[in-house]
């Protein structure tokens, strides 16, 4: 039986096809560009002021949920000298998920024993990111 990911059970219930619209590129290319500058108020600029952000639980916070304001604690810790390197590397692709919603594999120190992948979706209106859930692949073994 083939494995099933994540990724893949979201673009079923999601019914991603590359006809829609997706979320807008721009602002996802400006998040990219700014995190692997390590530009703290860059990055924080790309999101609407009641954003909700949800990373995998014990990632930063215990429950790993940041609202509004609380994006400034995940993105000090996501953009300081110690992720710089990873986001540096970080090679990104986009997947269409829906009208506003897109769906960004990215890969950090691809092809060396640091190599960490995952995948985020994005919910993005007029120009400014309103939904963000973090998802970070198993290690390979």
């Amino acid at each position: 039986m083939p494995k099933v990911t994540h990724a893949a059970v979201l673009f079923a219930l999601l019914g991603a096809a590359p006809a829609w619209a997706g979320a807008d590129t721009k602002v996802l290319d400006h998040h990219v560009a700014n995190m692997k500058a390590g530009n703290l108020e860059g990055v924080l600029s790309d999101y609407s002021a009641d954003t909700v952000v949800v990373t995998p639980a014990g990632m930063i916070t215990p429950d790993g949920v940041f609202v509004g304001s609380e994006l400034r604690k995940l993105f000090s810790v996501l953009t300081d000298k110690d992720h710089l390197p990873g986001n540096k590397t970080m090679q990104t692709r986009y997947q269409n998920a829906g009208a506003d919603t897109s769906v960004m594999q990215w890969v950090q120190f691809k092809g060396t024993p640091k190599e960490v992948s995952g995948y985020d979706v994005f919910v993005v209106r007029g120009g400014k990111i309103l939904f963000q859930t973090v998802v970070v692949n198993a290690a390979k073994k």
